[in-house]
């Protein structure tokens, strides 16, 4: 009784939140729920009004929500069958949908396209980065249950009147990098480089030394070897030769670099509308994506598709066959400050006049040159724990609770837990 309770506390919750939907007849109703604000939430409601005008078979609502609790009420309501059809969020999200068989693949309507003629979504697909198509297409069972949006990726943020006071560039291999962040300490008595997210960097570190990530079919990871120890233990020694700093002074990156307790850190391109430089002048430059093998780590926020019924599923991804058509993926990108990760949308003149008329030093110029580069994740049960516990045993050698050999041998089977679990 009380379960049953429970659930129809839940229910009239949502319908309180989003208002009642249409009867179970009216199958064509498509809903998009988000935490946009401002021209995001404004640009999805015009897709909606003109995918709607566009056609009779479905209706797309928008329908904003709070984002505190935003991701459990979603997969709450999913999970009772009245939640959204589509959520923008990142391809990790929607592992714990696929699951508990509470999301859509995409493919066979794919596949139904291209037997009909129509190659719109799959040339969409087709047009991504080699590497990048990992995160379309890298979960457990192959499917397609998401599509990037639009695309950020990091960026060297750097003093450049230190820089140029020492005669220094910014770095374009790890070994410069440790070697102008020695000489800013040794000049200026601060780390010459702080990471805004250690694992996005420890996994740049991993992808370029050729160690690969994991290997989905054996369910365990392939980097836990002498490589990685040389690598923990590398960053280990600049963090306590105070080349490097491994943890920020203030509450952000950005804060640190703005008030000179840093020379430079790698962070998110959004970084550039917060940094206040207190003393000196904000440089920019593309992030290190070459070692033996290149890769450029790649952020792709965008629809993931959710289960409500035949003909919703069949809307939605309607839907966004439209919201991805060039001219439109190309003002989502624009309106988040971001980059389309779509070969189709860089081909469409009003992107092009974006993209070429971005400053050449700027954050997004910077994400734009490393893009054929970028690479990304598989997306599987235990991944996101993988990517957790890499920073965990860091955490350990840099602190000195473990040698990194020690750190190695038992990130290994920690990770192979988690992916077999």
């Amino acid at each position: 009784m009380k379960k049953i309770i429970c659930i129809l506390f839940f229910v009239l919750s949502v319908f309180a939140i989003i208002g009642c939907n249409k009867a179970d007849g009216d199958v064509g109703r498509v809903e998009i729920w988000h935490t946009y604000n401002g021209a995001q939430a404004e640009f999805l409601e015009m897709m909606a009004k003109e995918f709607n005008a566009s056609q009779k078979d479905y209706e797309v609502v928008i329908l904003s929500q709070d984002y505190s609790g935003f991701n459990d009420t979603v997969y709450n309501a999913v999970a009772n069958g009245i939640g959204p059809s589509i959520i923008f969020n990142f391809a990790s999200t929607a592992v714990d949908y696929i699951q508990a068989d509470l999301a859509v693949d995409i493919t066979d309507y794919i596949k139904e396209d291209v037997k009909s003629g129509d190659t719109t979504m799959q040339d969409v697909i087709d047009s991504l980065p080699e590497a990048m198509k990992v995160d379309v297409m890298g979960f457990a069972d192959g499917g397609i249950y998401y599509l990037p949006g639009c695309t950020t990726g990091p960026v060297f943020f750097y003093n450049k009147t230190i820089f140029d006071e020492l005669k220094l560039n910014p770095p374009t291999t790890w070994e410069e990098l440790e070697s102008v962040s020695k000489t800013i300490k040794e000049k200026k008595g601060i780390p010459g480089f702080l990471s805004d997210s250690i694992i996005d960097t420890l996994q740049a570190l991993i992808m370029q030394n050729g160690l690969g990530y994991i290997d989905v079919g054996a369910k365990k990871v392939t980097f836990c070897n002498d490589k990685l120890v040389e690598i923990f233990e590398w960053y280990k020694d600049c963090c306590k030769k105070g080349y490097f700093a491994f943890n920020t002074v203030g509450s952000y990156s950005s804060d640190d670099l703005g008030n000179g307790d840093v020379a430079s850190f790698a962070g998110s391109c959004v970084n550039d509308q917060y940094i206040l430089m207190v003393n000196g002048e904000l440089g920019m430059a593309p992030w290190i994506a070459k070692a033996s093998e290149s890769f450029y780590t790649a952020w792709n926020r965008g629809p993931i598709f959710l289960k409500r019924n035949a003909k919703a599923d069949k809307g939605a991804y309607e839907f966004i066959k439209f919201f991805m058509s060039p001219k439109n993926n190309g003002k989502w990108a624009k309106i988040n400050s971001a980059i389309a990760p779509y070969g189709t949308t860089e081909a469409d003149e009003d992107y092009q006049e974006y993209i070429n008329t971005l400053p050449e030093n700027s954050a997004l110029a910077c994400v734009r040159k490393n893009l054929a580069l970028s690479g990304s994740f598989p997306n599987i049960p235990g991944s996101s724990q993988v990517r957790r516990l890499i920073e965990e045993y860091m955490n350990n050698v840099v602190d000195g609770k473990l040698t990194a050999q020690e750190a190695v041998s038992q990130l290994e089977v920690a990770c192979n837990n988690a992916l077999n679990k």
